[in-house]
């Protein structure tokens, strides 16, 4: 199940609690990266390689605050590539954290903070972001505050028809109301990860939830929302903050806790996705976030021989029994690197 993983280079710190040098190229990014990949839990497509003896399938996006120096070298290195990795985009941050203060919001969180963005002048970002689309560059934009989520379709709607599926927000960890229908209706891409609701309580009693207070914290992770919008929901984990394995996001996204954790109650049980759509954003909307839709992301003729075989229907199955269900084969690029 290739979806879509990133790795980020440029000031980003990697698995092992390394940084990368601002001027990383995407190859070094994916050779320090270095994981071994976990294919015996369904991925074929991950953050870096193992070498020869383990190859999986990477894009990597270069993280930047760009100067104008800087936006030659971002176009510049979209051309470096491999066999199974290469270069696919610009990563910007409008915000950080809501446990850390400092979630860009649309009012301040209990402690009076969260009302700055990552970037001083948030309309430096919205114009990074159409000079790089000019140049033919993809964007992914890390937003969780509800300020900073609504700030990236308002960016994108100004590029008109030429913006549709070219950006996408990570992470959109609490969004408005009547925001959902303007992912669908402008073509931004939402990019979630189920797993991070194992972070919050369906009380409120958590930090995060503390922070937002209940009104924010009750629109919550709105992945059925989106969906039901008719907006591109990709799936991911963000690992390391979460586990990689995807038959976690698989059952989290329909459960809305983590599978086996039977005593939690899911948080925010109404934004729970069927298991087609929890699918669907595994592969087939996962490739439209990396704009490989038309060469990956289904099976078919002519398309990326990247098929995972699960022991269990991933559609059908109870999605408890489908977070330890056996992965029968992996393969990546045409090759088999796992049977089970």
């Amino acid at each position: 199940m290739s979806g879509t993983c990133w790795t980020t280079t440029g000031g980003s710190r990697d698995g092992r609690g390394r940084w990368w040098r601002s001027g990383s190229t995407g190859r070094e990014a994916v050779r320090r990266f270095g994981i071994r990949a976990p294919f015996h839990r369904g991925l074929s497509g991950g953050s870096g390689s193992d070498r020869a003896r383990r190859p999986v399938r990477c894009i990597a996006r270069r993280r930047s605050v760009p100067t104008a120096e800087l936006f030659g070298a971002l176009v510049r290195v979209q051309s470096e590539a491999g066999r199974l990795w290469r270069v696919g985009g610009v990563k910007f941050f409008m915000d950080a954290t809501v446990e850390g203060g400092t979630a860009w919001l649309e009012h301040a969180d209990c402690h009076g903070e969260g009302t700055e963005a990552f970037w001083p002048a948030p309309e430096a970002y919205t114009a990074a972001v159409h000079r790089l689309h000019r140049a033919g560059v993809r964007t992914a934009t890390h937003a969780i505050g509800d300020a900073a989520v609504r700030h990236v379709p308002d960016t994108v709607e100004a590029l008109g028809e030429s913006g549709r599926l070219r950006h996408r927000i990570e992470h959109i960890e609490t969004v408005p109301n009547g925001l959902a229908a303007r992912f669908a209706e402008l073509g931004v891409i939402a990019s979630m990860q189920p797993t991070h609701t194992a972070y919050t309580r369906a009380d409120h009693s958590d930090e995060w939830s503390k922070r937002l207070g209940d009104e924010r914290a009750g629109r919550a992770w709105r992945c059925r929302d989106l969906r039901d919008a008719g907006a591109y929901l990709a799936l991911g984990s963000d690992w390391p903050i979460a586990h990689y394995d995807v038959r976690q996001v698989l059952a989290t996204a329909r459960l809305r806790r983590l599978p086996g954790a039977y005593d939690t109650e899911p948080v925010t049980a109404e934004q729970a996705l069927t298991g087609l759509m929890a699918l669907e954003g595994c592969t087939s909307h996962a490739v439209v976030a990396a704009g490989e839709q038309h060469v990956a992301g289904r099976i078919a003729v002519g398309y990326r021989a990247d098929p995972t075989a699960f022991g269990v229907d991933p559609v059908a199955a109870p999605a408890d029994e489908l977070g330890e269900a056996l992965v029968r084969l992996t393969v990546c690029g045409g090759g088999v690197v796992h049977r089970g």
